[in-house]
C-alpha cells in the first residue's frame, strides 16, 4: 500500500469523507439573465440559495420592490417566499402586481417584534418546509426581511422611551453579530436564503471617502455572501406642457459579491401603470441586456428586430403582444 493510500485510510479513520457541499449550486433564477450573471456570475445563477444577502439603499430606491421580485421569482422555481415586515409598510396589492401569489403555504408573512424573533421564525419556518417534503430540495425558500434599521431587539422592546440609553443605542449592531453566525449555518443547513434589506445613514464629521454607513453593525458586512447597492433616477416622459414621472430606473451594484468579480452593475426600470400601480419592465430589459451584448442593433432611438425597426417602447409592445420572450431571452442570454 503506497504513502497515499496509507493517508487517505488514516484520513478517512479520523475525519471522514470530504463534505458534499463544497461552495454554492443552487440559485434563484432573477428572471434576467444578464442580472443573474452581475450576481453570480452565471447566466443561469441569480440569488445564491443557502446563503445571506443585504441589500442597502436611501429611502424610497426600490428596495422593497427588488425584494418582492425576487420573492416571486422564488415561487415561480416552485419555492417559498417569506416576508417579515418590521417597516410595517408592505403593500399586498402592489406586490401582487409584480406576480407574487399570497397563497398559503407558499407566502408567509409575519410582522415580528425583534429581530432575534424574526430570524429564529426564518430559521423554524425553512426547517419545517425541508423536513415536510411538500417542495422539492432544489426548489428556493426566500425570506425577506424588512429592514435591519427598523428591528428592535429583546433587550430594548420591553423599555419605556425615557429608559433608552446609549447601551440600547448599539443594541442592534451587539445582537446581529451572534444572530447572523447562526443563521449563515443554518441557511446552508435547511437551504433557505434570506435578504435582509437595510437602510443608509450618513456619518457625521467624515471629510474624507464615503461617509454613509449601514445600521446593524459590521456583521453584515462579513457574513453576507452578496451586498447589493441600490440607488434610483426618475424616468420622465414628455406631456404637453412639460415632462411627467413615469416611473425610476433602479440600478443595482454588487458591492460584496463571494461568487464572482463584485462592483458589476445592472439597471431594471420599475414603471408605473396609471393607476399607480408599479410593475417592472422586465421585457425592457432583457432589450437592454441584447443591445448590451450585441445582439440586437440600436442605431439612434430606433433598434432592430428581426429585419425591421421599432422605437424601444413599440418593440416591447410587439415582443409582449406576439409572446416573443423565448427569443428575447435567448438574444439577453450570455454565451
Amino acid at each position: 500500500m503506497s504513502a497515499v493510500e496509507d493517508l487517505s485510510k488514516a484520513l478517512l479513520a479520523a475525519v471522514g469523507e470530504n463534505d458534499e457541499n463544497q461552495g454554492v449550486t443552487r440559485y434563484i433564477d432573477t428572471g434576467v439573465p444578464l442580472l443573474n450573471q452581475v450576481i453570480s456570475g452565471k447566466p443561469d445563477g441569480g440569488l445564491p440559495q443557502g446563503r445571506l444577502i443585504e441589500a442597502f439603499a436611501p429611502s424610497s430606491a426600490g428596495k422593497t420592490a427588488v425584494g418582492t421580485h425576487f420573492m416571486a421569482q422564488a415561487q415561480r422555481a416552485g419555492g417559498v417566499a417569506g416576508f417579515h415586515d418590521h417597516e410595517k409598510t408592505f403593500d399586498l396589492k402592489l406586490a401582487k402586481n409584480v406576480g407574487l401569489s399570497d397563497k398559503f403555504p407558499f407566502w408567509i408573512y409575519k410582522q415580528p417584534t425583534t429581530w432575534e424573533k424574526s430570524n429564529m421564525m426564518i430559521a423554524k419556518a425553512s426547517q419545517a418546509i425541508r423536513q415536510s417534503g411538500a417542495i422539492s430540495d432544489d426548489a428556493p425558500i426566500l425570506f425577506v426581511l424588512d429592514s435591519i434599521a427598523s428591528c428592535n431587539t429583546e433587550s430594548t422592546i420591553g423599555k419605556d422611551l425615557d429608559e433608552l440609553n446609549m447601551n440600547d443605542t448599539t443594541a442592534l449592531a451587539r445582537v446581529t453579530s451572534t444572530t447572523l453566525k447562526s443563521m449563515a449555518a443554518l441557511a446552508e443547513m435547511y437551504n433557505f436564503s434570506v435578504l435582509y434589506l437595510n437602510q443608509i445613514r450618513t456619518k457625521p464629521g467624515v471629510s474624507w471617502g464615503d461617509p454613509t454607513t449601514t445600521p446593524g453593525g459590521s456583521s453584515m458586512e462579513f457574513y453576507a455572501t452578496t451586498r447589493l447597492s441600490l440607488s434610483r433616477a426618475k424616468i420622465m416622459e414628455a406631456v404637453k406642457g412639460g415632462k411627467e414621472f413615469v416611473g425610476q430606473t433602479i440600478t443595482i451594484k454588487t458591492v460584496k459579491n463571494k461568487l464572482t468579480r463584485p462592483f458589476q452593475e445592472f439597471k431594471l426600470d420599475m414603471m408605473f401603470e396609471e393607476d399607480g400601480v408599479a410593475y417592472f419592465d422586465l421585457t425592457g430589459a432583457l432589450i437592454d441586456s441584447a443591445i448590451a451584448l450585441g445582439n440586437l442593433v440600436q442605431a439612434g432611438s430606433r433598434i432592430e428586430w428581426q429585419g425591421k425597426s421599432y422605437y424601444r417602447k413599440a418593440l416591447i409592445q410587439h415582443i409582449e403582444a406576439n409572446g416573443l420572450h423565448a427569443d428575447l431571452k435567448a438574444l439577453a442570454t450570455p454565451a
